[in-house]
């Protein structure tokens, strides 16, 4: 559940920005929606499937693999950032006929377990692997023979209109005031697994065989369905803008959250939300 150019690192998931996350992980959640559903249908879940949620987050994922494999099944949500843990434990309550969930702080490059599992799954979860060879070898380790993998990831930076319209706007701004923005690489961190042929040649040479990578185009309804306004202000809080804007304030911060609000202004549906763009591959493979 990280969005920077380097590796987890625990420490950065921590505080205020766990907490900013944490006041947006249902809107995003619901922005996200469409690529949850191609995510679940290419994993196949069925009742009884023990599922290892990677990079759970604050555990959407691991609460909707539990629906669909019920009580005989089990789910195990991983993320290296113990607040994010916290905050899974305190969002997932016991649902009559969901599968029991636990949450694990660990990174998954290292992490081991008794058990083994039948499903990875990942939304956004795998592309900031300190040794992404390492990490998926581990997993390979804690799949059964004849589980599977399946995780969706980001295209490159600049297939997605999600990003590249804030961050556009949000650049030009600090541009003609004179400042150098720090603008997230096109093809790395959450856009690090870009490239289908580098993924599938990772990922079997990690243990895995049958790798399948589709890239899919999907219509999200920016922050699960708001205006512009609030569209601009939520900016600033995760992605590539994010990390563009970081520590603009005052008079600047406004200039440049209007330029991003008229930005999306012009990318609204017939009931005034923002509705934007972006690319994903989802990956699938056999143990």
């Amino acid at each position: 559940m990280a969005e920077e150019d380097v590796a987890p690192d625990p420490d950065a998931w921590a505080g205020a920005r766990v907490d900013r996350w944490v006041a947006m992980a249902d809107r995003l959640d619901r922005q996200m929606a469409p690529i949850t559903e191609l995510l679940i249908a290419a994993t196949g879940l069925r009742p009884g499937d023990r599922v290892l949620d990677i990079g759970c987050g604050t555990g959407p994922i691991a609460r909707r693999a539990a629906e669909i494999v019920g009580p005989p099944g089990s789910v195990t949500g991983v993320d290296v950032a113990a607040d994010m843990v916290a905050a899974a434990l305190d969002a997932t309550p016991e649902v009559e006929g969901s599968a029991p969930v636990r949450y694990v702080e660990a990174d998954a490059t290292t992490w081991t377990s008794a058990d083994l599992f039948d499903v990875v799954i990942s939304r956004f979860g795998v592309m900031f692997f300190d040794d992404p060879a390492a990490a998926f070898a581990n997993l390979a380790v804690l799949t059964r023979p004849a589980g599977r993998l399946s995780v969706v990831v980001w295209d490159r930076r600049d297939r997605s209109d999600l990003f590249e319209v804030p961050l556009a706007a949000a650049v030009a701004v600090l541009t003609d005031a004179g400042l150098e923005p720090d603008i997230m690489p096109v093809a790395g961190g959450p856009f690090s697994l870009n490239d289908p042929d580098a993924v599938t040649a990772l990922l079997e040479g990690a243990g895995w065989r049958d790798v399948r990578v589709v890239h899919h185009d999907v219509e999200m309804l920016v922050g699960g369905g708001t205006d512009p306004a609030a569209a601009a202000e939520d900016a600033f809080g995760v992605g590539p803008t994010r990390k563009a804007t970081e520590g603009i304030e005052g008079a600047l911060r406004v200039e440049v959250r209007d330029a991003i609000e008229a930005a999306l202004a012009e990318r609204v549906d017939a009931d005034g939300q923002v509705v934007l763009g972006g690319r994903v591959l989802v990956v699938t493979a056999a143990r």
